[in-house]
């Protein structure tokens, strides 16, 4: 089953195009990778399927509802893992939760009930700044689960981690989607970590970011050549 799609979506700034007559969908607990190199379109693309932004022409769906244009239906983890350092880890997990107009005491056990899950429990009275790099993307993919949305897109969110900190990241992760059954869009210029995370992988390439490849990441492809069928496309 679908759970996000985005259909034909094209975007220009000021007459400039930047992404053309994009489609793509997430099905039902399936992590897929959207890889191309820098300016390409990627993050334009995922402000669109977030809400955050219109498109010139195309439609965003939900479990088939029309979402283009609204806001807060998708959890979004982008780069920087926002994490405010003057409240404690807790706090910052409850944020969505008071955002949405839970009360303070289900809020905060909730939030404590996810950290526990995500062994983050004892770690909740610290501060952003106390923690390590990996840590702190682990609070918040914690804080995007407990949003409570089928669908998460996440934009490069392991690109600022040490190599052996991001592989244990990427592992975690990877876990935890497949625990939840969170339908997850990942945005990476990292064919490797395109590889090691996703179900199905697109390319998204060209002066102005189309489409151009759709490749199944499964065990019957040997890695090399996938590796080289995306090379040839992503330049």
């Amino acid at each position: 089953m679908k759970v996000l799609e985005g259909k034909s979506i094209t975007k220009s700034y000021d007459g400039t195009a930047i992404i053309e007559d994009v489609s793509l969908y997430v099905k039902e607990g399936e992590i897929v990778a959207l890889l191309g190199v820098s300016g390409v379109g990627k993050s334009t693309l995922f402000n669109i399927m977030s809400g955050l932004e219109k498109p010139d022409k195309g439609e965003v769906y939900l479990e088939e509802e029309c979402i283009t244009g609204s806001a807060g239906h998708i959890g979004y983890m982008q780069q920087s893992d926002l994490l405010l350092p003057f409240k404690t880890v807790i706090k910052n997990v409850m944020i969505p939760l008071s955002l949405s107009g839970v009360d303070k005491k289900e809020a905060y056990s909730r939030a404590l009930g996810q950290l526990n899950e995500f062994g983050l429990g004892e770690y909740k009275d610290m501060y952003p700044c106390e923690l390590s790099g990996g840590m702190r993307q682990r609070v918040s993919l914690a804080r995007t689960f407990l949003y409570g949305k089928k669908v998460m897109l996440m934009d490069e969110p392991f690109s600022a981690l040490d190599a052996m900190t991001r592989r244990d990241m990427q592992s975690w992760f990877k876990e935890k989607a497949k625990e939840h059954n969170i339908a997850s869009l990942l945005i990476t210029h990292d064919i490797d970590e395109a590889l090691f995370l996703a179900d199905r992988i697109y390319v998204l390439a060209g002066n102005v970011g189309r489409i151009v490849l759709e490749i199944e990441n499964n065990a019957q492809i040997d890695e090399e050549k996938l590796k080289k069928m995306i090379l040839e496309k992503v330049r």
